[in-house]
């Protein structure tokens, strides 16, 4: 059977359902509503939707079928009038069934459960799944190295690393963002030793230092209002108004509980997606992978100003430790920490204060809530699903995560998140690169420079520069017969030319050759005798 595309919508007392559903005829239409479920068949199409409260069919529910557009519109009227039901655009959950929804629902019963006769095992089971106040900054302890499986095809990875086998042939293929050497057999300790050492022979501090000290393209990118923030800044400007214990509890429902904020293309990806339930075995793990793919993300979106480009794909999960290196991150630093790493090392632009933003856009969008993060993975997802060989990676986390944040991620959790992260901070050191020294370098280097083409640009200023320089003195003079008129003839500036050419060319060899025609001829009278000037003077 196919499942239709269709919408929600409500007031205070009806549920408006509009079906695409093309080619049916409007006879084999049937509907049937049970208590809080609504389905809908007319082959090849079925639907079944189930509701946060109670429907009822009465004289007000009504059923229209427009053959032009195939659209077939439903009304149906509430159990309670006046009851508001939640999250009517999240359109995967409204397709779960009951038992999948009670599941997500009721953390503290897990859907597959052990019976044991001792309270211990049974009480820390429920714990786990009822403990949504996680402390960000307190490391869970990895099995060790040795602990792990290492045959091959028995090493996990992916979301809440619950996939195997998808990466056997990794190198057979174009897949630039892996770094794992062998996907199927690492331990998780070792691609992270694997991720540190590539990311340390990756960084080039020649690299970073120029995009400190040249940051003219890198300063409009770091003073650009992203998406995310302009969403914030408009909901808190809507915002102003309430009271202030109303305020906190607004910040959760960020987006309308309507289809409006989701387009017909990310509607029909929900749709898309596989029915799943999630038995998350490490809650917190999920959350801090979150948070690593969507500083990914924003990091992209900022240095493309918010319009992806044909290498997103390539760039987002180089700098996504979970994706390029199939990370498991413990504490809400460390996972920060790696995505500080590998944005100084991957991307076009390697900026501290463009990390710092980007970790801005990541705690926008928590605060803007569950929405908000499902259109961005629905993005992400749009992005790797055109590749040929990235699309992988929507199979390993992008599916999972757009089914998890509408069907069991928690507003709370979400919420604690976006409080750490805009109150985060992060010192350079802790990035291992001897950051600080490397910037003081750049600044003396820059500064050298600066005083070198100040002292050396121009040509050296002497004392009569500021004004009109003379005429230099020729060192060979012509000096004309006294006895001739001030203007010499033609054959006297002949002479002179030639004795400035002859002189020009070799004065030395010439006047000896001179002196020595001037005694060879027995008619010439002594130069001594002569009261003429001589022909050619040299002028010191």
């Amino acid at each position: 059977m196919i499942t239709p595309r269709f919408s929600v919508r409500q007031d205070d007392a009806i549920v408006y359902v509009t079906i695409h559903a093309p080619h049916v005829r409007a006879q084999t239409i049937e509907f049937d509503v049970d208590d809080d479920q609504f389905k809908f068949f007319a082959s090849p199409y079925y639907l079944r939707l189930t509701f946060p409260g109670k429907i009822v069919e009465d004289q007000a529910s009504t059923a229209s079928f427009d053959a032009a557009t195939g659209d077939i519109a439903v009304t149906l009227s509430k159990q309670t009038p006046g009851e508001e039901f939640a999250n009517l655009d999240l359109l995967t959950s409204l397709l779960a069934t009951r038992r999948e929804r009670d599941a997500s629902e009721q953390p503290g019963r897990p859907v597959i459960e052990e019976m044991t006769d001792g309270d211990g095992v049974e009480a820390a089971l429920q714990q786990a799944y009822v403990d949504e106040d996680f402390d960000w900054e307190i490391p869970q302890t990895l099995a060790a190295a040795g602990d792990e499986p290492v045959l091959a095809g028995s090493a996990t990875y992916g979301f809440d690393q619950q996939y195997s086998g998808y990466l056997a042939h990794v190198h057979g293929t174009a897949n630039e963002i892996n770094e794992v050497a062998d996907p199927e057999r690492m331990t998780a300790e070792e691609r992270r030793r694997s991720r540190i050492a590539c990311e340390d022979a990756k960084f080039d501090e020649d690299y970073y230092m120029d995009n400190y000290i040249n940051d003219e393209d890198i300063r409009p990118l770091v003073q650009h209002q992203s998406q995310a923030q302009q969403a914030l800044r408009q909901q808190r400007a809507h915002q102003q108004d309430s009271a202030v214990d109303q305020l906190a509890e607004q910040l959760d429902q960020t987006l309308p509980a309507d289809n409006s904020d989701f387009t017909d293309a990310e509607k029909q990806t929900m749709l898309d997606l596989p029915r799943k339930t999630h038995i998350i075995s490490n809650k917190q793990a999920v959350y801090l992978g979150l948070v690593d793919i969507l500083f990914a993300y924003a990091l992209d979106l900022r240095i493309n100003l918010d319009e992806p480009s044909v290498e997103s794909a390539w760039s987002i999960g180089a700098v996504s430790s979970s994706l390029s290196n199939l990370e498991q991150f413990a504490t809400l630093r460390s996972v920060v920490v790696a995505c500080f790493r590998r944005a100084l090392a991957y991307p076009l632009y390697r900026n501290w204060e463009l990390c710092e933003r980007a970790l801005e856009d990541v705690s926008a969008m928590c605060k803007l809530g569950r929405r908000a993060l499902l259109k961005a993975m629905l993005g992400l997802k749009r992005l790797f699903d055109k590749h040929d060989v990235y699309y992988v990676y929507s199979k390993l986390y992008l599916d999972d995560y757009c089914v998890w944040l509408q069907t069991a991620a928690s507003d709370k959790v979400i919420r604690s998140l976006a409080r750490k992260l805009h109150h985060f901070e992060l010192d350079k050191d802790e990035i291992g690169w001897n950051l600080d020294a490397y910037e003081d370098l750049a600044l003396m280097t820059s500064e050298s420079d600066a005083g070198e083409s100040e002292c050396g640009g121009e040509p050296e200023q002497h004392a009569f520069s500021d004004t009109t320089e003379p005429d230099p003195k020729p060192l060979i003079q012509v000096i004309g017969d006294p006895g001739t008129s001030a203007a010499p003839d033609s054959n006297a500036q002949n002479s002179a030319h030639a004795a400035t050419d002859l002189e020009s060319a070799s004065l030395t060899p010439a006047l000896p050759d001179l002196l020595a025609l001037e005694q060879a001829d027995p008619t010439s009278q002594p130069r001594t005798q002569s009261k003429k000037k001589p022909l050619i003077e040299i002028i010191e």
